[in-house]
């Protein structure tokens, strides 16, 4: 009796082998257990060697028209590993009939400490302060400003949407003693304790935008926030502002934002995401000292990796055994 044919499914990033071996059981694997990045060519030529029909891939990997045409007709299902998805062309998807799970609500928490760590990080200038201790700066100075930063102690924080992630950073900060949170976003949220009605406060944009000490971006990349902080947005902050953002490099105008920091329009910025990923050695930005960037290391905690792992994992073994994904993304009302 022949056996029956194993979906084949093409891995696009290296993972702990305790991931790799339940999907081993069930599918005829193209993966290659190395960390050197997969270039494009490299992806394009893997899937026209043997045509998969799924694919597992990070945020970093774009998933468009040409990748999709060079899979065809055979390719049924794609697991991002990853809570954001515009690195997918979904409507591409929808014509095709192709289902996509992804990894929501397993980041929130590494995700907001970090953005805890880069706001305080920019804001007391740590890299900065690391550099002179370094270079033998440490001491030279009579100053009693030298290498002051900006406290969060009665401040007002404003946050682009105050998701699960805004949210939960907003927690967090509640213990620096701020005065006020100020959110944009779609929609006005309901809080249940007195405390919070007093502390959260419904804004639109611009107005956030005048009156926020430090502002963060929680917000999802889409039509709507791409280029969000450009030029009139940086000229509405304030002189002494700080700009923290922890959800994609896409919502900010970074020649803008060099321009910002460059002039003094607003005091410092600290990125975990740019626009490309990653930056350049010779770009713009590096050379400033009051820009921080990190590496996009929101989710870089063993724990939320392992859970991102575990739903990908789940994802794929239930859509090809018949049963629903853990997070199935819906792209039926593009």
């Amino acid at each position: 009796m022949t056996s029956a044919i194993r979906p084949r499914l093409l891995i696009l990033h290296q993972m702990p082998s305790q991931f790799i071996r339940p999907l081993e059981r069930v599918f005829d694997l193209d993966y290659k257990d190395t960390s050197v990045p997969v270039t494009r060519e490299q992806i394009l030529s893997r899937i026209r060697a043997n045509p998969p029909d799924a694919m597992l891939f990070p945020g970093g990997i774009k998933i468009d028209k040409e990748v999709l045409s060079t899979a065809g007709d055979k390719l049924k299902m794609l697991a991002t590993f990853s809570v954001g998805y515009n690195h997918i062309d979904l409507k591409e998807c929808q014509k095709r009939g192709i289902s996509i799970g992804y990894t929501p609500g397993v980041l929130t928490n590494g995700v907001a400490d970090l953005g805890v760590a880069l706001l305080l990080a920019t804001s007391r200038r740590i890299s900065e302060a690391m550099k002179k201790a370094r270079n033998g700066e440490w001491g030279k100075s009579s100053d009693i400003m030298w290498m002051c930063g900006k406290p969060l102690a009665n401040s007002t924080i404003g946050i682009v949407g105050l998701g699960q992630i805004g949210l939960a950073i907003a927690r967090r900060l509640q213990a620096f003693s701020i005065q006020q949170i100020l959110y944009s976003g779609t929609r006005e949220k309901q809080f249940d304790s007195e405390d919070d009605k007093k502390l959260f406060k419904f804004v639109q944009f611009e107005k956030l935008l005048n009156q926020s000490d430090f502002v963060i971006i929680a917000c999802a990349l889409n039509e709507k926030t791409e280029n969000m902080f450009n030029k009139q947005a940086f000229e509405q902050m304030k002189n002494d502002a700080i700009l923290i953002n922890i959800a994609r490099g896409g919502i900010v105008d970074q020649e803008a934002l060099y321009d910002a920091l460059k002039k003094g329009q607003i005091q410092a910025a600290g990125l975990d995401v740019t626009t490309p990923e990653p930056l350049p050695l010779d770009h713009p930005l590096l050379t400033l000292e009051n820009c921080t960037i990190f590496p996009h290391i929101g989710s870089a905690d063993e724990s939320a990796r392992h859970q991102m792992a575990q739903v990908c994992v789940d994802n794929l073994l239930n859509f090809f055994s018949g049963k629903p994904m853990v997070h199935q993304l819906k792209i039926d009302n593009l």
